[in-house]
């Protein structure tokens, strides 16, 4: 065969998974949606009526009633939760609410408030959301956590239990203008200014939240769009066009963040995800099929496109915490800055593990492929995984 024709006919498979990619994110565009069954991270929304605080907290209840890991409920326990009466749910509901509180921490001005009440769904609408695939658009509903406030209170703060995992708190203040923090297991929040937020401190304080919103995202929540700049950085053995790739990429992604931030274009993550998983392997495969295209503007035009890819699955995320009313822009920049911060650390890792190896002839066999190789497979993997669980059909552990 010759080398053209060679090139062409190894280029194939990664022009089909291309289409099939950008096919599976084009098809849903302007389709309402978000991603409410995300299980990665928990919600909690404050808000304060009078005289109170209220806390509604979105997280997998059924995972939570059963004292297992935040997760979809396994293939063995999911019957048996839904099998449960309402006299043996709300047993649990008792025996969960009262290990919650034990590790919950609510404090006004410093002190902390004993006297807190908490809220679970009725059984039927656990049972409910037990079943609910992970990307359905419907949302989960809440347990509901109240308390009283002392008179003349000026701030709050809380902590949610370490098992809940990483989550992001919005605050809603009684003006309409919103906050957003992103935390890391059982760390407790910055000071909750009752009254509201103060103009330029709060402006700053957004800007720091949501840069550290963007970072988490990529790092260690994000380990499908960090197998994507791994693929990147393997596959480009040069600086200069590795560079070039990673800007074509912030730039795309960028663009269609912020478009789907407003609301001016929108995705269903059913369609998103799993194409973002498929972008994944094409990028990989690239690399293992045509290694002499790392540096075309074949593969430029290719990352270009799967950024925009990447940044609906970005808005996804960030429509799910919401950017702070009135500090649209800085919030939005924000968590761009720190999508940035995370893939620029990916980078600089990936360069720290192989940089040495990348100017020798065997580079491209003993590193880029064998790497290439497994990233692909966790994204033919993942893409295979996501339809099914958007479709609602059974998962791997069920064929």
């Amino acid at each position: 065969m010759r080398g053209v024709d060679r090139a062409r006919f190894l280029s194939t498979p990664v022009r089909l998974l291309v289409a099939a990619a950008m096919l599976l994110a084009t098809t849903g565009v302007m389709v309402r949606g978000a991603l409410a069954h995300n299980l990665s991270y928990a919600l909690a929304s404050v808000a304060f009526p009078p005289s109170r605080v209220r806390v509604e907290i979105r997280c997998h209840l059924p995972a939570l009633i059963m004292g297992v890991q935040q997760s979809a409920l396994s293939d063995q326990m999911l019957p048996q939760f839904v099998a449960l009466t309402d006299a043996a749910m709300l047993a649990r509901e008792e025996s969960a609410r009262r290990a919650f509180l034990s590790a919950f921490s609510l404090r006004a001005d410093g002190h902390l408030i004993d006297d807190v009440e908490l809220i679970f769904p009725g059984p039927a609408a656990l049972r409910a959301d037990a079943l609910t695939p992970k990307f359905s658009p419907s949302p989960s509903p809440p347990m509901i956590i109240t308390a009283a406030l002392p008179r003349g209170v000026g701030a709050v703060d809380l902590a949610l239990p370490p098992e809940l995992g990483a989550a992001v708190v919005v605050v809603r203040y009684p003006d309409g203008q919103t906050s957003t923090e992103a935390m890391a297991d059982g760390e407790r929040t910055h000071a909750i200014r009752v009254a509201g937020p103060r103009p330029w401190h709060d402006a700053v304080d957004a800007l720091a939240r949501y840069v550290a919103l963007g970072f988490r995202h990529i790092l260690p929540l994000g380990l499908d769009h960090i197998l994507f700049i791994v693929a990147l950085a393997v596959g480009t053995p040069r600086l200069v066009p590795l560079v070039k790739l990673a800007t074509a990429f912030t730039v795309a992604h960028s663009i269609t963040l912020a478009l789907a931030a407003f609301r001016l274009v929108e995705a269903p993550p059913r369609l998103i995800e799993p194409a973002i998983a498929l972008s994944i392997a094409a990028v990989a495969l690239l690399t293992v099929l045509r290694p002499r295209a790392a540096e075309s503007r074949e593969r430029l035009g290719i990352v270009f496109a799967f950024g925009l890819l990447h940044g609906l699955g970005f808005a996804s995320a960030l429509r799910a915490t919401g950017l702070p009313r009135g500090q649209e822009a800085i919030g939005l920049a924000g968590f761009n800055i720190g999508v940035e911060f995370g893939q620029i650390t990916v980078i600089l890792g990936v360069l720290g593990l192989v940089g040495w190896w990348r100017a020798r002839p065997s580079y491209h066999t003993w590193v880029a492929v064998p790497i290439s190789a497994v990233i692909a497979a966790a994204g033919l993997f993942w893409t295979v995984q996501r339809i099914l669980e958007s479709t609602g059909t059974a998962g791997f552990g069920e064929l």
